[in-house]
């Protein structure tokens, strides 16, 4: 299903993001390295809902689609 994935602007800007994510925690001294951890958990579950909107978009359109076609 090619409605099913994510655009190319969005896979590179997730792949920026993880990038940046990674140099920006491979750099924190050691006081911050807990700050790091927790930034990178944010990052994660911003990533996840992102996700799980797009399946959830996905989900009603199917539904929305089935109602059409059945009146």
């Amino acid at each position: 299903m090619s409605a099913a994935s994510l655009s190319l602007g969005v896979l590179l800007l997730l792949l920026m993001a993880v990038l940046a994510v990674t140099l920006g925690f491979a750099r924190l001294p050691d006081p911050l390295l807990e700050l790091g951890v927790v930034a990178i958990g944010l990052f994660l579950a911003v990533s996840a809902r992102i996700y799980q909107a797009r399946e959830q978009h996905l989900a009603l359109c199917r539904a929305l689609n089935r109602l059409q076609r059945h009146p």
